[in-house]
């Protein structure tokens, strides 16, 4: 958790349904943010496959996501490949959650 940056501001809980996945783009980064049963989650927001697919476009289920185009499955929540052992993780983010509002912890 980085102490040195304030957290930046995503939006209400309320604007994510739990099940799914929004692009959230902040100076020029794009992230995932989860709402799952278990709470919200951020990843990078692009696939390490070569097309570099937008994760926001993967498939959710459960814990895991499925990208769109390489088909490689993650855990959304350590980051860890499931499908392919030998590939890079992804980079995860801590989110803050209060009073109802969600924030991304750079």
């Amino acid at each position: 958790m980085n102490t040195e940056i304030e957290p930046v501001h995503i939006g209400q809980e309320d604007d994510i349904d739990i099940g799914s996945v929004e692009n959230f783009e902040y100076e020029e980064i794009d992230y995932a943010i989860f709402r799952l049963d278990s709470g919200f989650f951020a990843t990078q927001g692009h696939c390490n496959c070569e097309d570099q697919t937008f994760l926001s476009e993967s498939n959710v289920e459960g814990e895991e996501l499925e990208c769109a185009s390489c088909g490689n499955t993650y855990s959304i929540v350590s980051g860890d490949p499931l499908s392919d052992l030998e590939l890079s993780p992804l980079k995860i983010y801590d989110i803050i959650e209060e009073d109802g509002e969600i924030f991304l912890n750079l």
